[in-house]
């Protein structure tokens, strides 16, 4: 896999995503506006991870009430929630120019940066400093309670294991598109760990060109049955179309507590890879842009530290989120194996600090792989 023809795919990748997606945010955007009530003496843009859209909606307008009764001065957060790489793309086209940017993982930041220094001089967009996790969710393998009492799946290895056994049509696997979804992203970067058997800050981008990683991560993905591009969406289709068609895919930890509280049973059971978790943190970063005022980083850093609030991470949790303020205690009655999930991670915590090449090329990689 040559630099260049990375480069052009990448490019393509972008022109492609812009054609597709500008039209659909700017009417997002707009929506956005004409659903809030009343008018705003400041207004902000706020873009970030759709996995976590039901606890923002929630406690959104807490804030804006919340500040204005404290400085007397109305404020509308106009919170937009879209794919990660969607995001970063349209940010780095410029046709998105959020105040706020919160993808669904911190793996993005350096990518970010990386991109928009080639554009600017080499300034950062966003700063040491400027950008705090706000809540955790695991990247886990969610499969069937009753498949997972037949497999027996221990991880990313074992998943590649059954995809290539006797039993290997039985598997049904999904992970969303890591050219626009987070999940995707980290999806790919697992199997590329689990290929190698490095840590995520090994990784090179000459490991991709290896044509054993290839063949390993190709006999994997060979059994794919979709890459959708929204995460919720494929876990409530996994729910709504039954094993038969989805039994495992890579998705957030969040989202087997959603769905087995919905069903109000454990239909799901969250896999905790052995090789070790991506950590979705859904950084808050404040952006160091030229359309981002002082006025406006002042009601971010506001609405950062509202976030970051005991009561506000205690809302979260509700969603399936783990809270990042330490003053919070996981409740366990959410994250309990009546639900699918362990309240301990039972592996290690793997680190999310990866070349920013290694992430570009990540998209590439998959192309080469999927069937």
């Amino acid at each position: 896999m040559s630099a260049r023809r990375g480069r052009r795919a990448s490019r393509a990748l972008l022109i492609g995503v812009l054609i597709g997606l500008v039209l659909g945010i700017m009417i997002g955007y707009e929506i956005g506006r004409l659903i809030s009530p009343g008018e705003a003496e400041i207004e902000i843009l706020m873009v970030y991870g759709s996995e976590k859209q039901p606890w923002i909606e929630a406690v959104l307008p807490v804030f804006e009430r919340e500040y204005e009764e404290r400085t007397g001065v109305s404020v509308r957060v106009v919170g937009i929630p879209m794919g990660s790489g969607e995001s970063m793309y349209q940010m780095l086209l410029g046709q998105i120019k959020p105040v706020i940017w919160s993808p669904a993982c911190s793996i993005w930041i350096p990518l970010a940066n990386y991109l928009w220094a080639k554009e600017h001089g080499g300034a950062k967009l966003v700063r040491d400093g400027d950008w705090v996790p706000l809540v955790r969710s695991p990247l886990v393998i969610i499969t069937w309670d009753d498949l997972q009492a037949k497999w027996g799946i221990t991880g990313i290895g074992a998943l590649h294991d059954l995809a290539v056994s006797e039993r290997g049509d039985e598997l049904k696997f999904a992970h969303t598109d890591p050219s626009l979804s987070n999940s995707g992203l980290m999806s790919v970067l697992m199997e590329l760990v689990a290929a190698t058997g490095k840590k995520p800050e090994e990784l090179e981008v000459s490991d991709m060109a290896d044509p054993a990683v290839k063949t390993w991560i190709s006999e994997l993905e060979a059994r794919a049955v979709a890459y959708p591009s929204s995460t919720g969406w494929l876990v409530d289709k996994m729910v709504s179309s039954g094993p038969s068609k989805i039994n495992a895919v890579l998705a957030y930890e969040n989202l087997v507590i959603a769905e087995n509280m919905a069903a109000r049973k454990r239909l799901l059971v969250a896999v905790y890879p052995e090789e070790g978790v991506l950590m979705s943190d859904h950084p808050f970063c404040i952006l160091n842009a030229p359309w981002v005022s002082q006025r406006e980083r002042e009601i971010a850093i506001a609405l950062r530290d509202f976030l970051l609030r005991a009561d506000i991470q205690e809302e979260a949790m509700r969603s399936g989120f783990r809270p990042v303020n330490e003053t919070v205690s996981l409740d366990t009655g959410i994250f309990s194996p009546e639900w699918g999930v362990s309240a301990d991670i039972p592996c290690e915590v793997l680190s999310t600090e990866v070349d920013p090449l290694v992430i570009w090329m990540l998209p590439d990689l998959w192309l080469v792989c999927r069937p």
